[in-house]
């Protein structure tokens, strides 16, 4: 992950000086909701969710969602753009939560029974640093392609999770106006949150744009 950061700082530099050579530099201020998702094992196969979080072995199984939460992001912005589109570089303090019910169906004398074996709410907050590219699709509508590597700032909960999140990215943004956008995108991580546990986050962010 070193690397990873070491090239976002390579890219802010060159992107910083570029940008000030030709006259499409623009900063501005940003934030919005941040619907949270993530994409989890069949924790059916190991029964122990805190072992799971804990990274022991768990079969990956069919996939599930988590439950859907509204977070929020709050950071700035730069971009340049050159007319066909524009490089945007983003920093974010973001939040996320990850909320689940595991349950299982166990038989008894009266038949099926559902039990809720455990109940996962983390919570986080991450520095963001998004990098994309997005092209015009029209004078409003604009489309993007990136990645955002992340460093993880808390955490609640006694597990350890990865310090760093690395996600793609893709969305659609429309210009308000000179000054304003609002955008819409999904990210999706591919570090996983706890080391050996198969699990991703899928954020939505909803974000208003302000140029200054």
């Amino acid at each position: 992950m070193n690397k990873i950061y070491l090239f976002t700082i390579l890219f802010l530099s060159v992107f910083t000086v570029t940008a000030q050579r030709g006259s499409g530099l623009g900063y501005g201020i940003q934030g919005g909701l941040q619907f949270n998702s993530a994409i989890l094992p069949d924790i059916a196969i190991n029964n122990d969710i805190n072992s799971v979080l804990a990274g022991d072995d768990v079969a990956k199984g069919t996939p599930q969602w988590a439950d859907l939460t509204t977070n929020y992001k709050l950071g700035g912005f730069a971009k340049y753009d050159h007319g066909f589109g524009f490089g945007l570089v983003e920093v974010s303090y973001t939040t996320a939560t990850i909320k689940k019910d595991i349950n299982f169906t166990t038989s008894d004398f009266w038949g099926n029974i559902d039990v809720t074996l455990a109940t996962l709410k983390e919570k986080y907050a991450y520095l963001d640093f998004s990098l994309s590219y997005n092209v015009y699709l029209s004078d409003k509508i604009y489309f993007g392609l990136g990645a955002s590597p992340a460093l993880l700032l808390s955490n609640s909960g006694d597990q350890d999770p990865n310090k760093t999140d690395f996600r793609v990215l893709s969305g659609l943004g429309y210009n308000l106006n000179d000054k304003m956008a609002l955008s819409i995108r999904a990210e999706l991580g591919l570090s996983e949150v706890y080391e050996g546990s198969y699990i991703h986050h899928l954020m939505i962010p909803v974000t208003f744009h302000y140029s200054l």
